[in-house]
Order: C-alpha cells, then sequence, then structure tokens
C-alpha cells in the first residue's frame, strides 16, 4: 500500500504515529485525538508549516499508528517512545541539560537571581524548578527586573550610581539605602509566592497593571502583562512539582462512549493498570475487584511515605497526568491501602454525565 493511500486510510482515533525514513528508521513520533486528521495535514500545502515540519515531510517514505483508547494515553504513550527512540525531528523534547532552575541567593546585602542547570544548596538559598523552558525562566527575570526596576549594573552598592540608574532601569540599588530594602522586599514576595504561601507579589503586580491601563500608559501595562504571564507559568510547573512529590496513588475514571468506560491505576507517575469495562451494571462490582488487585501492588512499600523531589526524568510525564486529571476529561480519586470509599461514587458519577 502506498503512503499516500495508507494516509486516506488512518483511523479517526486517537494514537500515536511514528514517521519513517527511507531506511525505515523513525525520525519523528508525534500524537494526536484524531490520527487521520493530524497526519493528513502534514501533506497539505500550508503557509503555517515550519521549516522544519517541510523538511521533514520530503523524508516521510512510511509510517506506523498505534492506536490508543483516549489522547491521554496518547500523550504518554508519545513521551515513552521518545524517550526509548529519540527520533532526529523530536527536538522539542528537551535533554537533561536543557532543564533549568531559578536559583535565588543571598550574596552581600542583595539577593541575586539567576537562571541555572542546577539547583543551589545551603542557606540562604532557594532552588525553584527544574523547569522545561529556559524561555519562561529568562523571561520571568527580566520582566521583574523591568517593571520594578532591579536592574542595576553596579550591585557592589558604592555610592556611584550606575549607567541603567541614568537610563531608568535601576531604582539606585548601586545607591544603597531604601532601593536597597526595595529590593530585597520584591525578591521575598517572589520567593513566597513561588513556595505557594502568598501572592502578594501577583496581586500588586494586576493592580498596577490595571491603573496603568486605566491610565492608557499601556505599553507599561503590557510589561506588567508580560510578566504576569511569566511567573504563572513557574508557578503552574511549581504546582506539578508539589502534586507529584505526593507520591500520590490514584484510581481515574474517563467516560469513552455511552456505553463504556476505561479505568486507570496511577502511581505518581506510573500507570499501574488500565481497562475498558462496558454496561453499567455490575460495573463497580468489577472495576472495584480489578483496582483492589492493582492496589495491592500499587500500594506496597516501595511508594515512598514523604515526598520525593520530581526527577528531571519525571517532568513531562507528570506536567501530562497533572493536565489530564484538570482537563475535566475524568474523575479521579486518590486511594490508600484501606481507602476505597467513594469509589463507588466515581464510577457512577461517569456513567451519569
Amino acid at each position: 500500500m502506498s503512503l499516500l493511500q495508507k494516509i486516506k486510510e488512518l483511523p479517526a482515533t486517537p494514537g500515536v504515529y511514528l514517521m519513517k525514513d527511507s531506511a525505515g528508521q523513525v525520525i519523528y513520533v508525534g500524537k494526536s485525538k484524531r490520527l487521520r486528521q493530524r497526519v493528513q495535514s502534514y501533506f497539505r500545502e500550508s503557509s503555517a508549516h515550519s521549516n522544519k515540519v517541510r523538511k521533514l515531510v520530503k523524508h516521510i517514505h512510511n509510517l506506523e499508528i498505534i492506536e490508543t483508547d483516549t489522547e491521554f494515553e496518547a500523550l504518554l504513550l508519545e513521551w515513552q517512545l521518545i524517550q526509548e527512540i529519540r527520533p532526529q525531528y523530536n527536538r522539542q523534547m528537551k535533554t537533561p541539560e536543557a532543564f533549568l532552575y531559578l536559583t535565588i541567593r543571598k550574596v552581600g546585602k542583595l539577593y541575586r537571581l539567576r537562571p541555572s542547570t542546577q539547583p543551589l544548596r545551603g542557606g540562604d538559598a532557594w532552588s525553584f524548578g527544574p523547569y522545561t523552558s529556559r524561555k519562561t525562566v529568562s523571561f520571568a527575570i527580566r520582566g521583574l527586573k523591568d517593571v520594578y526596576r532591579l536592574d542595576c549594573s553596579n550591585p557592589a552598592i558604592n555610592g556611584s550610581p550606575c549607567l541603567n540608574y541614568s537610563l531608568g532601569l535601576c531604582r539606585g540599588i548601586c545607591l544603597g539605602g531604601k532601593a536597597v530594602r526595595e529590593y530585597n522586599a520584591i525578591v521575598e514576595q517572589l520567593i513566597a509566592l513561588l513556595n505557594g504561601e502568598s501572592a502578594k507579589l501577583l496581586e500588586d503586580m494586576q493592580r498596577e497593571m490595571g491603573q496603568l491601563a486605566a491610565d492608557l500608559d499601556f505599553e507599561r501595562a503590557a510589561n506588567y502583562r508580560n510578566c504576569i504571564q511569566s511567573l504563572q507559568a513557574l508557578l503552574q510547573k511549581e504546582d506539578v512539582m508539589n502534586f507529584t512529590e505526593g507520591n500520590h496513588v490514584m484510581v481515574v475514571v474517563e467516560r469513552l462512549d455511552e456505553e463504556r468506560v476505561k479505568c486507570f491505576v496511577i502511581k505518581r507517575t506510573d500507570v499501574l493498570f488500565s481497562e475498558v469495562y462496558k454496561g453499567e451494571d455490575g460495573i463497580t462490582r468489577k472495576v472495584r475487584q480489578d483496582i483492589e488487585a492493582a492496589l495491592s501492588h500499587g500500594l506496597s512499600d516501595t511508594v515512598p511515605a514523604e515526598p520525593c523531589e520530581v526527577s528531571r526524568f519525571e517532568i513531562d510525564k507528570a506536567q501530562i497526568i497533572y493536565s489530564y486529571l484538570r482537563s475535566g476529561k475524568c474523575k479521579y480519586k486518590m486511594v490508600g491501602r484501606e481507602d476505597l470509599d467513594g469509589l463507588d461514587a466515581v464510577i457512577s458519577d461517569v456513567f451519569s454525565r
């Protein structure tokens, strides 16, 4: 069967596609909620195609698909295959060296904000992340420096105004005194924000952005907006890390159609069990039996009782699971060794939708 004929006959189901070159090597792995629609889009002329996509299409000689029941499974399978195969064109999947931390350390009288590939250790030091986007970390640091005029080019604080002070980029940190206290207070608010202790920094920025917009100072309002968006992206990643570090075991149920549901048991970032069930009559008892069997393994002593830091290898997978649980596409319940109360209600709720 020719490649074009194969593409025409693709199913409109969730799944993963593996694109191969003339030597049969997998050069790209992708996923889609609708395989046919997604794969066909590569072969249509479009000004929206990037140079990478155009180059990829020229080298595709064959493709293979793996169907899944849900988009969630397609996302996980895509992640797994990219880790195993390392296809040439999957550049967006980060190497460990690409992960960044936002680090803060007190040096002399000032806190120093830096992007770093390694977390800081010791007192008076904070590390947030790791994050998968260098751009997001850099934008957050640059945004704070811009809106609060924290970009001092002479942080030695020797009483002489720096060049950035004359340009309006430094609030006078180089001169010492009040500006140093203001600088440190802003950084401490950032630490509290990323630690989940206080959202005052974001609230103050949103209020100031609204005032600037009301005063028709749209350029400065846009600077605040961009910084807020970068900080919110960092916060979302921190939420993912904190959730995953909880070492939760979850029972997840998603409706596939009028008659079928799919159940998963997920431990931290591993799917221990998945099964499709058809028909509501008697399903709760059957699901409960299967899930209890899976949990006998999933709730073993291999699950750390205390929070355990998310490894770089887990980050993308943790994000997939976290986003799925909050997507509204499924119902889930945290469970423990002797805690299956409420599971019946979760399954019934899915069927009643």
